[in-house]
């Protein structure tokens, strides 16, 4: 195991012990100074809800001190493994993809789908794609009961599991199963990330290429953290686990909603290790709209309160105490909703009763409650690695905290807490829209602007002196529903899925021609009615084009998508048209519905966006910013200038000896091109360009300096830099003002 030791880390880490210092002297000056002796309730609540801030945040520092970089170790060879696929109401058309991209996997193994819903459609499903099927007659412990129900049939040495949704890479058996060499290893855990990037916990960029994630600071940093700690857990998907681990301790834990994490409880506390892989081997469909969200999220927090009084990791016999503290730190977040309402609430009882939770609010305050949370803000951003974003972590509390609050009563007072929900994947149409959702945002919103508006109004009329102090709480209360407002807004959008499935970005190059103009010209030679775009994305069912012309909605078209791998061949129909002006010719977005896929170019299809175009779109998106350390010590290398690059997204001939092949120009600048191709190229070779705009041409010539090689599964696509010769200025300039117009469909 290799510990990131730079200059960089020890600087944060001295920002963060002294953040602690500093916290711990304002708590102090708060308990022996400020409290209000008329209003002693109001201001322990306070104090309270600060002193869980900051005990959390000193939490995180300690998962988080030092995060290891692992090396996938060479896989082992001849063990047996089986693929767990648990289900139980999750559509067939979501794990037909699981399946299909689970018998690729390259590793030898089985796939068994262990299915809760005993649905005839899932086992034809398995029948046809050669998984096992397996389903129970009783549906006890839920998902731990249906994982242990396949236990019983399996006589694996290791088993791999996956959500219904998680689409693994061919090489995920072959990435982990190294790890397991170590006898002593339980489990190897990997990332849970998402490649439905417009989901409601993700926040995408599309010009700046960034993309925030909500479980982005767990998965990136908090999980790696525990791992240093011997304390990373199980997150019940995207795992590969020792069977005899499972076996010494009976299997996955049923007494509790969140079985993953309690599993991983009783692994580490009989003395089992785990290793957290920190690579994404797998995509998933993450909760698209603010229903399945709360649902998943309320989930979470049942569980977690079910672990703490049941199987409190503290009177645990065998855990080390720092896995304690990280298995507390990380299943007591649902307390944040308490701490959050208390924040929410105070400003406006300041503003409407003039009591305060201290005894003055007045400059001497301002001058230790500002050091204390200027500092406790750096050091959270520094030692959060870039992964944190702040105001969009606040944004999310905002979003979450009644949801925290409604799991620690529905633990207490509710029978059915033990009911497992899957998280809702796929639009329901019959489902109403969740409206009441956002009430306790927007209750927060009037609550507070109310008390603004009163505050004000007592003020102007002389009913109130205390000018400061209401200056202060106004501008909490105005924070607190910036807050609310930018939530209630995102919330708004996701209340519904607008598409009935992700579009994955790509840019494939596309030869199509309308069957109408094939037909009358059956004479014509083939190749002259063919014309060129480019899909800039694509699903299953349908793709988004490209190109420069016009072909008005209800055209049907025969198109051959150009995939890596394999020219498919398809049918679809033109359902709508947006064009822009060019130059002298338009610009045109065509979305095509498919028609005419067959089941095995539907199936190939699937494979490819599953295992190629997901991982080439995010690799593009940066998923952390630099943090003012990283930047003053280490230089900001985007901080240099750079040619202004354009995506160009345009069906280009390049013609190699005796062949023409045919490729993408992805971006443009005033200098180079970066092309998207199949075939090989030789880095220092002169070549000519012909980019196709329509019915007519421009021709670019250039060397190419770099090459960058993509390979993903059986997918194999080539990047190359080609620097353009001086000649080609005018030819690039028409193509960069083409180009801009192109980034506006794409992007937007």
């Amino acid at each position: 195991m290799e510990i990131i030791n730079t200059r960089v880390e020890r600087v944060r880490r001295l920002v963060a012990i002294i953040a602690i210092a500093v916290s711990f002297y304002y708590l102090y000056w708060r308990v022996s100074e400020t409290f209000n002796p008329n209003a002693l309730v109001f201001s322990w609540t306070l104090f309270i809800a600060e002193l869980y801030g900051t005990l959390t945040t000193i939490l995180l520092y300690f998962m988080v001190w030092k995060i290891p970089v692992r090396v996938s170790p060479p896989p082992l060879q001849n063990r047996t493994v089986d693929i767990f696929i648990p289900t139980k109401n999750e559509s067939t058309a979501i794990l037909r993809k699981t399946l299909i991209a689970c018998t690729k996997i390259r590793y030898p193994h089985r796939t068994m789908v262990l299915d809760d819903g005993n649905r005839p459609e899932v086992k034809a499903l398995c029948e046809e794609l050669g998984c096992v099927y397996l389903a129970r007659e009783d549906h006890r412990g839920a998902k731990a009961g249906n994982l242990n129900y396949g236990l019983k049939h399996s006589s694996a040495e290791f088993i791999a599991i996956f959500d219904a949704d998680h689409v693994p890479l061919s090489n995920f058996i072959d990435r982990t199963i190294g790890y397991l060499r170590d006898e002593k290893i339980a489990f190897v855990q990997t990332p849970q990330e998402f490649y439905n990037i417009d989901s409601f916990q993700h926040r995408t960029d599309r010009k700046k290429k960034t993309i925030w994630g909500e479980q982005y600071l767990f998965f990136s940093v908090i999980q790696p953290g525990k791992d240093y700690w011997n304390s990373a857990y199980f997150v019940g998907s995207c795992a590969l686990l020792r069977r005899k681990a499972l076996d010494d301790v009976g299997g996955f834990a049923e007494v509790s909603i969140t079985e993953d994490m309690l599993t991983s409880i009783h692994l580490h506390a009989k003395g089992w290790s785990s290793v957290y892989h920190n690579e994404n081997l797998a995509y998933g469909v993450a909760a698209e709209t603010i229903l399945p969200f709360h649902i998943q999220r309320q989930r979470w927090g049942i569980g977690n309160w079910q672990i703490f009084f049941k199987a409190n990791p503290f009177f645990v016999r065998g855990l080390t105490l720092p896995q304690r503290i990280s298995y507390i730190s990380s299943m007591t977040y649902p307390l944040e909703g308490l701490q959050k309402i208390v924040f929410y609430l105070t400003p406006p009882i300041a503003l409407f009763t003039g009591v305060l939770p201290m005894r003055a609010l007045d400059i001497n305050y301002l001058l230790h409650f500002a050091p204390y949370f200027l500092i406790s803000i750096f050091a959270f951003n520094e030692m959060g690695r870039g992964y944190g974003g702040q105001l969009m972590l606040e944004q999310q509390s905002m979003g979450k905290f009644f949801t925290y609050l409604k799991s620690l009563w529905l633990f207490m007072f509710r029978k059915s807490r033990n009911e497992f929900k899957v998280t809702p994947k796929g639009e329901d149409k019959n489902e109403r829209t969740p409206y009441g959702l956002i009430i306790p945002q927007a209750l927060v919103f009037m609550i507070s602007f109310v008390a603004i508006i009163f505050s004000i109004i007592q003020v102007i009329f002389g009913g109130r002196q205390d000018n400061f102090i209401i200056a202060v709480n106004c501008f909490w209360a105005l924070y607190n529903s910036g807050l609310a407002m930018a939530i209630i807004q995102y919330d708004y959008k996701k209340l519904f899925q607008r598409r009935s499935a992700f579009r994955m970005p790509d840019a494939i190059l596309v030869k199509y021609k309308r069957e109408e103009v094939y037909a009358s010209e059956a004479n014509s030679r083939e190749n002259e009615l063919y014309q060129f775009a480019v899909a800039d994305n694509l699903t299953e069912h349908g793709a988004s084009l490209i190109c420069i012309g016009q072909i008005p909605s209800g055209n049907q078209l025969s198109m051959e998508l150009m995939t890596p791998g394999s020219s498919l061949r398809a049918t679809g129909n033109v359902m709508h048209l947006k064009s822009i002006p060019g130059d002298d010719q338009p610009i045109s977005q065509l979305g095509v519905r498919f028609s005419g896929l067959s089941p095995d170019v539907k199936d190939f299809l699937t494979h490819y966006l599953h295992e190629a175009a997901v991982v080439k779109y995010m690799k593009e998106l940066r998923t952390r910013y630099k943090t003012y350390i990283e930047r003053r010590l280490m230089g900001d290398r985007n901080a240099l200038e750079r040619a202004y690059r354009a995506l160009g997204y345009l069906p280009v001939s390049i013609t190699i000896g005796d062949k023409e092949t045919y490729c993408v120009l992805k971006d443009v600048s005033e200098t180079g091109v970066l092309l998207a191709i199949i075939d090989a190229l030789e880095v220092g070779n002169t070549i000519i360009a012909k980019v196709i705009l329509g019915s007519k041409s421009l021709f670019l010539k250039g060397v190419v300096v770099r090459e960058v090689l993509q390979q993903n599964g059986d997918f194999l696509e080539h990047l190359y830099g080609v620097r353009l010769d001086e000649s080609s200025k005018t030819e690039v300039k028409h193509i960069l003002a083409i180009a801009d117009k192109i980034g506006g469909f794409v992007q937007g």
